[in-house]
């Protein structure tokens, strides 16, 4: 990857001089632009215009998103691309994504593309500090750091970047007001384990309950969970052999297969493992599937989608399904 794009960097003196001759959409651009602000943010500081009028976003379901969410359209934004070559906004179902172009793969978006925007701000994130030179020499751009804290922290930059501050306030404080009246509902954070798993690979899973929506919720929420779980920064996939200690009074097991009538082959190979259907939330009636895809993507939305799932299924569980010893 790193060749490629030194190949883009070189490439874009000829790319912006090829794409600099609608007249029009420079000189709207130019206008909004001139009144700036300084934003620091993950990859430095940076210049921006105080009204942006041609957002470019490097990913969909970590800048696209949250933007849309709080009432902005970029103009053109990177994506997943399909085998049949389309392209595809991931997570944004339930938003007009009409006239938005797309401008290449997430992991490697289309510099000519977004060129072809002339945009006056390019947003990205984490995932795209490799690619920082080459996105900024086509116009500011500001990289919101989305992982590794929580994301109502970076939801709230999103808004502080295209001012929206007062609309992210609402969706945050509408978000606390469901933390706050889960926890009270609960009343037994102190007493009421749950443990989180993610399918891996054949014979193995991963902790899910950190980082990201289901992260953050779980940690405003307040979840209680085992020692072993603690103890796993998640990052790396556990051996199916270690599952007793992730017993907990209750058991989500996440599946990213969407409306698929049938769960995902991993997620099927992991509820028939004789060691998970060992498990005391299993035998009790309190292991439950939840569907992973409403809750991956930085949006309020999708943090409210997982204090869904704990709703459905805390709220009438027993907490004395795992007795310490």
């Amino acid at each position: 990857m790193r060749t490629r794009l030194i190949a883009i960097a070189l490439l874009l003196p000829a790319l912006l001089a090829a794409c600099g001759t609608d007249a029009d959409a420079d000189a709207e651009t130019a206008a909004a632009s001139s009144e700036t602000r300084e934003v620091t943010h993950l990859a430095g500081t940076t210049e921006i215009p105080v009204d942006p009028q041609r957002i470019v976003t490097t990913t969909d379901q970590n800048a696209l998103l949250p933007l849309l969410e709080l009432g902005v359209r970029p103009v053109g934004s990177a994506g997943r691309l399909n085998d049949d070559g389309s392209g595809t906004f991931r997570r944004t179902q339930g938003f007009d994504t009409s006239g938005i172009t797309f401008t290449g793969d997430f992991i490697e978006p289309n510099a000519e593309a977004v060129v072809a925007e002339s945009p006056d701000l390019i947003v990205g994130y984490d995932g795209d500090q490799e690619k920082y030179d080459v996105f900024s020499r086509i116009a500011p751009t500001v990289l919101v750091q989305v992982f590794d804290r929580p994301l109502d922290e970076a939801l709230l930059q999103f808004g502080d970047l295209v001012d929206r501050r007062e609309e992210a306030e609402a969706l945050q404080a509408a978000y606390d007001g469901r933390v706050e009246a889960l926890r009270e509902r609960l009343g037994r954070l102190e007493s009421l384990s749950v443990s989180v798993l993610e399918p891996g690979d054949p014979g193995t899973f991963l902790r899910f309950d950190v980082g990201q929506a289901v992260g953050t919720v779980s940690d405003d929420v307040g979840l209680l969970r085992v020692a072993e779980q603690e103890a796993d920064s998640g990052s790396d996939a556990q051996s199916v052999e270690t599952l007793p200690g992730r017993s907990a009074d209750v058991v989500l097991v996440v599946d990213f297969g969407g409306d698929r009538a049938e769960p995902d082959p991993a997620v099927q190979a992991l509820l028939d493992n004789p060691l998970y259907q060992s498990l005391p939330a299993v035998q009790a009636g309190q292991a439950h599937v939840f569907d992973g895809t409403r809750t991956v993507g930085a949006a309020w939305a999708r943090m409210d989608a997982f204090l869904d799932v704990l709703e459905e299924h805390l709220l009438d569980a027993r907490d004395d399904v795992v007795v310490e010893q």
